[in-house]
């Protein structure tokens, strides 16, 4: 490790993640951490996680990050609860 540091490697923090312009399903929602295609009470739980180091952060979970700073916080578990209190959850009805 100490020679990364003198040879200037980049770090698992230095790395940006890679998303898909081109996947089927690029349409993206911010805060959608588990990828039901809507922002529910599910994903202010799942940031609270990742926060507290409970749950490992994906690069899908960071292409969704709320505030797009790359980190998974107690914040972004917030933005996601005010978002809801404005705009509640619509139920998906199985056609």
């Amino acid at each position: 490790m100490l020679a990364a540091f003198f040879l200037g490697i980049k770090t698992a923090g230095d790395v940006q993640p890679m998303v898909d312009p081109t996947r089927a399903d690029s349409t993206v929602i911010e805060g959608d951490f588990n990828g039901n295609g809507i922002l529910d009470l599910s994903d202010a739980d799942i940031a609270l996680q990742v926060s507290l180091g409970y749950l490992p952060t994906t690069p899908d979970m960071l292409s969704h990050d709320p505030n797009h700073d790359l980190h998974i916080t107690a914040e972004d578990a917030l933005t996601i609860l005010e978002r809801l209190e404005r705009e509640p959850p619509v139920p998906q009805v199985a056609l």
